[in-house]
């Protein structure tokens, strides 16, 4: 199956609405996990140092059939309902290491 990497946007000020809704980001992660789908993904923060400053976005790297498999992921994705993510980009991928 492909891979897809999928590149994120936080909308400003949306920091609280994404702390709330993490647990269903997260427990559909996990699901995807289970499912062997998911290569990697996490936040990227402002400021490393201080993951309590904010959230510029997310990177995932997933595994799905194909294009349209993964957009129906994302349009139930609690981030992108709830308007957490201002902008979604997704590109395909390819694993090279390790």
């Amino acid at each position: 199956m492909p891979l897809f990497c999928v590149i994120a946007t936080d909308a400003p000020g949306t920091l609280q609405q994404r702390l709330d809704l993490r647990p269903q980001h997260l427990e559909r992660l996990n699901a995807l996990n289970a499912q062997g789908k998911l290569v990697l993904a996490g936040p990227c923060p402002v400021n490393p140092a201080n993951p309590a400053e904010g959230v510029l976005g997310s990177l995932l790297v997933l595994d799905f059939e194909d294009r349209a498999a993964l957009d129906a992921w994302l349009s139930e994705e609690p981030f992108v309902l709830e308007g957490v993510y201002a902008s979604v980009e997704v590109r395909p991928f390819l694993k090279a290491l390790p």
